[in-house]
């Protein structure tokens, strides 16, 4: 299969989305301006990604030696031995006892997905997928990834990406801490988690707790080393989390009110912040009405300009009037393929079992093959099931209720048997589910 082209004309989501419907074996190399990632798929399974950015906390050793899988002098040893013997690194940290083969696998599972999920905040680049009959890979030490989980998890990237850069909107941003009468403590589970509102009358009811506020592992790693001095980025580098992971912890501590911005250190103060020192007898008389009508001019003029161009903005999802965003659609309509598989699937299993079609599909709920869930679309919209002689059909409808081409589905299935008489008589009549 030959797959070629840009990612302003198919997305991430739809190539990952097509690789795994078809099980296909090869490797899906993405060009963009500073990064080149090769991801390896084995039978429509990710299984391997390299990136030729080669970033620290994309590195195998350095995530063994973050995660404390591997010891720092270890992974310099394992180095200069791969120097050496040009073999795998994780080959030599194994057959030398440097890590454990279950800390070998986790270092890849979260090297190969932190590449991955990278690729999701690609708005341009070249993709070229070449079929191959096997990959080169770790065979031993890599669990393969479901396409589906990393469709879940870049959706919720993309739809929170938006959200936390109103809030973290620079790297280099610095944060202090807010005083709170309370510890604040990492919680033992995720669902221990405190939600705690960032409000006057939540802030009051909290102070007059005694209990301490708990936070979640990412939130507490990057709480510990915000000191009113480290950037974003840094805090990122040292807590060894991704752009991302990081992003959204600060946009957490910052909702929750356990954080702020930091005030500019005394050397980045502008030049107009030193004018405070000096006398007031020195300083020029201003006429306040004159920047008071000034800075209301110029709100309003961009007021008017955020309100005439804000349904041309495509991170902005709340428009007047409301607008479709393909990107949401375009990852919509891969889950309604794989939901249509999935009932597909559930047509066979039932044909197998009780050796005819079914008549409708709803008797795959009643046989808890399927739930009612998967019977409908991402839009709410029942797919139609048809059944011709040994031949059935589904079909899946777009955003308007309308059939989509790329949402067909057919297959025929033929039950043999060693005894003519045991053969099912096929069906002569076409069956549409009816809401």
């Amino acid at each position: 299969m030959a797959l070629e082209g840009t990612l302003r004309d198919f997305s991430l989501a739809d190539i990952l989305q097509l690789i795994s419907l078809q099980h296909k074996t090869g490797l899906l190399t993405v060009r963009g301006p500073a990064d080149t990632v090769t991801l390896g798929f084995l039978d429509g399974m990710l299984v391997s990604a390299e990136s030729t950015a080669q970033r620290l906390d994309t590195r195998l050793g350095t995530v063994l030696v973050k995660t404390r899988r591997l010891t720092a002098e270890g992974l310099a040893r394992a180095l200069e031995m791969q120097a050496q013997t040009l073999q795998r690194l994780g080959f030599i940290l194994l057959k030398n006892g440097f890590c454990s083969a279950q800390d070998l696998r986790d270092g890849l599972d979260i090297q190969i997905k932190r590449i991955a999920y990278g690729l999701f905040r690609w708005t341009d680049g070249d993709y070229v997928f070449e079929q191959t009959e096997q990959v080169d890979y770790d065979t031993e030490s890599t669990t393969p990834i479901a396409v589906e989980r990393l469709l879940m998890e870049g959706a919720r990237m993309i739809d929170e990406w938006p959200i936390v850069e109103k809030v973290v909107w620079s790297l280099d941003l610095v944060y202090q801490r807010v005083p709170v009468a309370q510890p604040v403590i990492p919680a033992e589970a995720e669902d221990a988690v405190e939600d705690v509102e960032d409000s006057t009358l939540a802030r009051r009811a909290r102070e007059k707790r005694l209990d301490p506020i708990r936070v979640s592992r990412a939130e507490w790693s990057v709480y510990e080393l915000v000191d009113g001095s480290r950037t974003v980025a840094e805090i990122n580098e040292l807590a060894f989390l991704s752009e991302f992971d990081g992003c959204k912890a600060c946009f957490d501590l910052v909702s929750r009110g356990l954080i702020e911005e930091s005030a500019p250190r005394p050397e980045e103060l502008p030049q107009e912040a030193l004018i405070a020192d000096v006398p007031a007898h020195a300083r020029a008389v201003r006429r306040p009405l004159d920047i008071a009508l000034l800075a209301g001019l110029v709100l309003a003029v961009l007021a008017l300009l955020a309100f005439r161009f804000q349904s041309k903005n495509p991170l902005n999802l709340l428009t007047l009037p409301p607008r479709r965003v393909p990107l949401v659609d375009g990852f919509r309509k891969s889950l309604s393929l794989l939901k249509l598989r999935r009932v597909a699937e559930g047509v066979d299993s039932y044909t197998l079992l009780s050796g005819r079609l079914p008549e409708t599909v709803e008797v795959l709920v009643d046989s808890h093959i399927l739930t009612p869930a998967d019977l409908r679309d991402p839009w709410g919209a029942a797919y139609r099931y048809i059944v011709r002689d040994e031949k059935f059909y589904l079909v899946g409808f777009d955003p308007l209720g309308h059939t989509d081409p790329d949402l067909l589905f057919s297959r025929t299935l033929v039950l043999h048997s060693t005894r003519r008489d045991d053969i099912q008589p096929t069906l002569k009549k076409e069956i549409v589910i009816v809401e």
